[in-house]
């Protein structure tokens, strides 16, 4: 049977297959262009399989390969990466407008002759198993200092579509807002009932009708309380207020449209309300920070399903693949670019209300709330 993947898997074996070429990854500015003069030079890149055999691909002219330190005699000259490589990009070019998977015999042949035995870029260890948001790992030599270390990179991919950092997850990411004014159950029980004729919920028509009748929202709390644990972790006892009011600002003051999914947009909403209440004068630097912060903790290993322990699971970065072919990398050595990155090109976004259990009025010792859902994508 054929191995098959979708496109962010593919992306990440084009990713492997461009660095075991090119020997190095550069870095990225704020708008994603290279930075000629910032790069790492690969000595090798770790893989790992389910039997948890350790490869070693450390490029070079003639590709040697490691297997559990030792050497597995399977020399490959360098060009057969960049064969392949440009095999795999003209497979997703092909499959662009593919909503599911697809596969290429010819490479599938060529990951298996170099151990790889899934259509996936070389598994990332961490600790005992493979696991966490870490897609590749590698040891790399900063070329300013000559100082090599072992690092683990998250891959992500504009190719086909822009990839989300932060996915919905039922009532783990949803937020709880308190109806004020004219609420009742005929009101509730009206809202409930608007549906688009495809049977979705309407969540322009509700979050509208709610404000024609009078009503407004206080942000309550989030929804789970681990939630609510982690958050507070990464910015204080006030950031989960901080991001009910920028949840508010995409749902309510925005009908959850495109125009109000900006996170820069909200961070502005953030600012003229002032959640935490803060009497400092430059309070915009503060609600800055406690955002960058949160999408750093979010893209290195930070949910919301489960206690968060402060830590990253990422100490090297983040690699992108663009839609030209070009790779390139945020790493550790300029983690505020990379903040600055996650803040200007991620936006909020509506997930199915009717699966995350959010956009509907429910009533809890004879008060109204309602849930909006939390999801961040890439723009």
């Amino acid at each position: 049977m054929q191995l098959k993947a979708n496109h962010g898997e593919w992306s990440e074996v084009y990713i492997f297959f461009k660095l075991m070429y090119d020997r190095k990854i550069y870095a990225a500015d704020i708008n994603m262009n290279k930075l000629d003069d910032v790069f790492l030079i690969i000595s090798r890149i770790i893989g790992e399989n389910l039997r948890k055999d350790t490869y070693w691909y450390c490029p070079g002219d003639i590709v040697k390969i490691y297997v559990n330190s030792i050497d597995s005699k399977k020399d490959i000259q360098d060009n057969e990466f960049a064969i392949n490589r440009d095999k795999v990009f003209s497979l997703m070019q092909a499959n662009k407008k593919t909503k599911g998977t697809y596969g290429d015999d010819e490479v599938e042949a060529f990951l298996k002759s170099i151990f790889i035995e899934a259509i996936k870029a070389p598994s990332v260890k961490s600790g005992d198993s493979v696991k966490g948001t870490q897609d590749i790992t590698m040891e790399v030599v900063d070329y300013r200092s000559s100082i090599s270390r072992i690092v683990s990179f998250s891959c992500k991919s504009d190719f086909g579509g822009n990839p989300t950092l932060f996915n919905a997850s039922v009532n783990n990411t949803n937020f709880v807002y308190e109806i004020v004014g004219p609420v009742d159950d005929t009101l509730m029980d009206t809202i409930n009932s608007m549906f688009t004729e495809k049977g979705n919920t309407a969540t322009g028509d509700r979050i509208q009708f709610l404000k024609d009748s009078g009503c407004d929202l206080v942000f309550f709390d989030p929804y789970e309380k681990t939630a609510k644990r982690n958050l507070v972790l990464s910015g204080g006892n006030e950031l989960p207020s901080i991001v009910g009011s920028a949840i508010k600002f995409f749902y309510w003051e925005g009908n959850a449209t495109m125009p109000y999914s900006s996170l820069r947009k909200a961070i502005d909403y953030v600012i003229n309300q002032n959640p935490a209440k803060y009497e400092f004068e430059d309070i915009e630097s503060i609600y800055e920070s406690k955002f960058k912060d949160l999408l750093y903790n979010m893209f290195t290993g930070m949910k919301m399903s489960k206690p968060w322990n402060g830590r990253s699971s990422i100490n090297g970065g983040y690699i992108t693949m663009k839609d030209d072919g070009e790779v390139l990398a945020y790493h550790s050595c300029i983690t505020d670019e990379f903040k600055d990155f996650l803040l200007n090109r991620l936006r909020f976004e509506g997930p199915s209300n009717k699966r995350h259990n959010a956009m509907y009025i429910y009533k809890a010792n004879d008060k109204y709330y309602i849930n909006f859902n939390l999801q961040i994508r890439f723009s």
